[in-house]
């Protein structure tokens, strides 16, 4: 058994994707040199002063409001004035202090810097430990489920010269040295890159990347650095490992991609290579006319007295400001194409397969991980194609990878496509010395896979998928034209029914605390132990719960969120139009013929056959709602082997969403409200995809110089928030009442910033952005200047003095729309006791255990408070939900043990103990966090054999599944029965 094996053999948890490893993130501050680090302290104290004074005069200036002593008025004036003169030195001192550390950091880029963690740092962020999930990474590093890893370290970065200090020379740390690993993409957008310990990497570069380094890929001439940092970074993502992943059995083949004639697209002109070099040449040319011009000039005023030019002189500076000015006009003819967009038919070309492999070995649909592999592959029944070859009377033919090689369907269970495998280009076939194969680029590759004891790992497996989503203001405010306040609350229905019905109706209270089996797929363990016994409703914390929960249930609908019978779930290509493009010789110019799925048609197993679907993509900035019928019938079934969303060959709807196929999610769902609204617009002003080039960044030679630069550029422009919320300051000036000139106007303007939110995202692949000419920026102020819509009160947390004024936009119409009734509790179920949620109800409460159980709980109840109390998790993008809740999971499973551990004594009666005390307490919240597995199993033990009466709601002991109601209810049904029998 060889080391790999030893690590997955002593962790049980090994490759499950669950386990949650602490690593630490630090800003900058622990790596400033001591002196830089003493003027960086000197220049916050100057600032601390420069704030005190600038507190004092306000302080002083208001007191001069209420004060006519003509005394106290001279001495606060003459205060004020010292004040003002010692802020006027702050600033010197503090500019001063500036260029000297700006000098110091300059001066020490090639230093290699040490990292101090004993330092009074300004603020918890510069200096702390965060949990992350298991990733190759992680695995392959050997570190443990719920310890601490020294190899891997997060950094943040403020100042780029410690990052290019860093980036070239990496850091020491507790005997250890770090160099720099990797940012991806998500991370560059938080200035994030991720630094190991330099002899961990070192021993494990080959499993990490199959064997291909930077020497290698700088010999066939370098790559895009961050397309390269993103495909290093893979390992990361936080995985489990595919164990049924057999490498032989895989193949690479070129992707489908075809074109669908006389669409209808918005075509947005951003400038080609050939215009950046033709806008050099003009400005070059430029340059040298002026440069001529001014050497003439000089030459006019230098001539003597009473001398005057020649004619052909004083001709030829005429000529070249003539052209001169052609030039200029040029420029501006060309600049004037730029960033326009322009309604008209063309051929649009459909990457189908971007992204997206097929096995035809049964698995879950997932995204998978393997060393610069990724995307999103799902089950295709190779029998059931093999068959309907065979019943359509079509050949089966081998199939050709990338690398020239045939394959039998029979030999393989796993196809995927170039656009998957990242580095294809860099593993060559190997020649003999006729040229000849000896062995392909990705036998190369499957050789190194194997030798290196690489993983094949997969993420976002689909296991459940429930139709439990909700809108936001987003998809909401796309529909504000159409949108009337009878449509806004049709919509709050379901939402308003069960708020209304808190403390009248069992159910709806469980629906608020999102306690449903049918739409809840990941329950904590109070939502689980409140379907079990629901009779805790009575208890105090819950009810204090649910009223908590009401405020954060009208908060978020004043912010646009519903719920809807929807689900964000894969946008999976037909599988079958896959399998007969690479396998049959069916005519490729024909598309329609291709697949099960019919056109505007969709296949989704989670929605009834003929059911009319809306499918959306978030973020949702324009009127991107794409209407489709489901296809749910038994021939579907023999292809739809997931709850993903199947979408045919004959469709744009990636163009409208502007989606890849490599593990992008799509919202569908039957609202229809939401479909009657989208269609009611479409109508009206068509839904019109936008169609424009995205350029590519030219390879580089991969070096630390050139890696710096990458991600620093990308850093500079890879904000997404400004035109993402000026998009939605254009929609917040549009209402029901809006002109169809002020609507039109609205979708161009949203059009193009929609392409600008496309450029931004991929800034960090590209390093592109479109040249914008003034007056577009003149049209995109006339909407930016205006502040932030009313409702980001709700959505974003916003202060009223951060926001416009209630408008009629739909979203802002919801708080007079949507109210709600006062909660009044009724006695709706039988008896509670807490006693049900203990194993031993006669828990001996005198022991000495119990006062050092109390104490610690109160104590650790009192930091998770201080620790929580500044989150608003609704206010949280997906991102930095995640990582909250996962830092929260960290923190409860460290915690608990720990507990456990100080106490010394069993889990279950530490739980006892907490419960007994915590009967009357309204916040429990720490109690469920650590201790609600115990208490869950508890309640399923204390309960069992015993059902809820259906009429009396009190619980009864039964020995018979088909039991209803307890003995009471039974035999008073039973007379009332008889009764009817006798009268009747």
């Amino acid at each position: 058994m060889n080391n790999i094996d030893d690590a997955r053999s002593k962790y049980s948890t090994y490759g499950n994707g669950k386990s949650i490893i602490e690593i630490l993130n630090i800003g900058f501050e622990p790596l400033l040199t001591d002196d830089e680090f003493q003027i960086f302290k000197g220049i916050g104290e100057i600032r601390k002063r420069k704030y005190q004074a600038y507190k004092s005069i306000k302080i002083l200036k208001n007191l001069l409001l209420w004060n006519d002593d003509k005394a106290y008025i001279v001495w606060a004036n003459r205060n004020i004035l010292e004040l003002e003169n010692k802020i006027k030195i702050y600033e010197i001192q503090e500019k001063c202090s500036k260029k000297l550390f700006k000098y110091r950091l300059q001066s020490h880029i090639s230093r290699t810097r040490e990292l101090h963690d004993n330092r009074n740092f300004s603020n918890k962020d510069q200096y702390r430990n965060i949990a992350i999930f298991e990733s190759d990474l992680t695995r392959i590093f050997g570190c443990q489920d719920l310890e601490h890893c020294n190899d891997i370290i997060s950094i943040v970065t403020y100042y780029t010269e410690i990052f290019e200090s860093i980036m070239n020379n990496g850091f020491n740390y507790k005997e250890k040295h770090y160099i720099f690993f990797t940012a991806g993409a998500g991370q560059t957008r938080c200035k994030k890159s991720t630094f190991v310990s330099e002899d961990k990497f070192n021993k494990n570069f080959n499993r990490l990347f199959c064997g291909l380094t930077k020497e290698e890929i700088n010999k066939q001439g370098g790559m895009n650095t961050n397309k390269y940092l993103a495909y290093t970074s893979l390992c990361q993502s936080n995985s489990e490992i595919w164990k049924e992943f057999n490498i032989d059995r895989a193949i690479v083949v070129d992707d489908i991609e075809f074109e669908i004639p006389s669409q209808t697209v918005r075509n947005i002109y951003t400038e080609s290579p050939e215009d950046k070099k033709k806008l050099a040449e003009l400005n070059s040319n430029i340059r040298d006319i002026t440069t001529e011009i001014k050497f003439l000039k000089d030459k006019k005023r230098n001539l003597p007295n009473g001398n005057r030019r020649t004619k052909e002189e004083i001709s030829y500076e005429k000529r070249l400001k003539n052209d001169k000015k052609l030039l200029l006009r040029e420029i501006d003819v060309l600049k004037s194409k730029y960033h326009r967009s322009v309604i008209k038919p063309m051929s649009v070309t459909i990457p189908f397969t971007d992204g997206f492999g097929i096995s035809l070995r049964k698995m879950q649909s997932s995204m998978i991980r393997v060393p610069f592999i990724k995307g999103l592959i799902a089950y295709c029944p190779k029998r059931t194609f093999i068959n309907w070859c065979s019943e359509n009377k079509y050949t089966l033919h081998k199939i050709k990878d990338i690398y020239g090689k045939l394959h039998s369907i029979n030999d393989i269970d796993y196809i995927l496509t170039k656009s998957q495998f990242k580095m294809w280009k860099y593993f060559n076939n190997v020649l003999d010395n006729d040229g000849n194969v000896i062995k392909t680029g990705w036998e190369v590759y499957k050789d190194n896979f194997k030798k290196y004891n690489c993983d094949a790992c997969r993420c976002n497996v689909e296991r459940k998928v429930k139709l439990n989503a909700k809108s936001n203001y987003q998809i909401l405010q796309t529909l504000t034209t159409e949108m009337s306040d009878e449509d806004i609350l049709k919509l709050a229905e379901y939402d308003i029914n069960n708020l209304n019905q808190i403390g009248r109706n069992v159910q709806s209270m469980l629906n608020v605390l999102n306690a449903n089996e049918k739409k809840n797929s990941n329950m904590n363990w109070l939502q689980k132990s409140l379907i079990l016994y629901p009779e805790m409703l009575k208890d105090y914390y819950v009810k204090t719960l649910l009223k908590n929960t009401k405020d954060s249930m009208i908060k978020k609908m004043r912010s646009g969120k519903f719920n809807l019978n929807g689900a964000y779930t894969f946008a999976i290509p037909d599988t079958l139009a896959c399998l007969q493009w690479w396998f049959t010789d069916m005519d490729r110019s024909n598309i329609a013929q291709f697949g099960f799925i019919k056109k505007d048609h969709i296949s989704c197993n989670l929605f009834n056959d003929k059911e009319e679907v809306d499918c959306l993509r978030s973020p949702h900035l324009d009127h991107t709602h794409c209407i489709r019928i489901n296809q749910n019938d038994e021939s579907s079934k023999n292809w739809v082997r997931s709850n993903g969303i199947y979408i045919g060959m004959d469709d744009i709807m990636s163009k409208l969403l502007m989606f890849d196929n490599d593990g992008d999610k799509l919202l569908v769902h039957n609202n229809q409200t939401i479909i009657k609204c989208a269609k009611s617009f479409q109508n009206k002003y068509g839904m019109i995809p936008n169609y424009y080039d995205m350029p590519k960044a030219n390879p580089e030679l991969l070096t630390s110089s050139s890696l710096f630069n990458g991600i620093v550029m990308a850093y500079h422009h890879g904000n997404i928030g400004t035109p993402s919320n000026e998009i939605t300051k254009i929609w917040m000036t549009l209402s029901p009442t809006s002109t169809r000139e002020e609507i039109e106007n609205a979708i161009e303007v949203i059009s193009l910033r929609c392409a600008d939110v496309n450029f931004t995202i991929d800034f960090a692949k590209t390093l592109y952005k479109p040249t914008i000419p003034d007056d577009i920026i003149k049209k995109y102020k006339s909407f930016s200047g205006k502040k932030v819509p009313h409702f980001f009160i709700y959505a974003k947390g916003k202060k009223k003095l951060q926001v416009e004024e209630l408008g009629e936009c739909n979203i802002d119409r919801i708080s007079n729309i949507v109210k709600c009734n006062k909660i009044v509790f009724k006695n709706l179920l039988g008896k509670y006791s807490y006693k049900t949620l203990m194993k031993d109800p006669n828990v001996d409460m005198n022991s000495s255990k119990v006062e050092q159980i109390m104490s610690l709980y109160r104590e650790l109840e009192k930091t998770n408070l201080r620790k929580l109390s500044h989150i608003d998790i609704s206010n949280l993008n997906t991102y930095e939900k995640m990582r909250t809740m996962l830092q929260i999971e960290y923190d409860s499973n460290k915690q608990r043990d720990m507990f456990i551990s100080m106490i010394d004594e069993t889990k279950e009666y530490v739980t006892d103990v907490l419960i007994k005390s915590l009967q009357d307490d309204i916040n429990k919240d720490t109690l469920w966090r650590l201790f609600g597995e115990v208490i869950y199993n508890n309640i399923k033990n204390n309960i069992s054999n015993t059902k809820l009466c259906s009429k009396c709601n009190n619980r009864f002991k039964t020995t018979n599944n088909r039991s209803k109601y307890c003995n009471k209810c039974s035999k008073e049904l039973n007379r009332i029965n008889a009764l009817r029998r006798y009268y009747v």
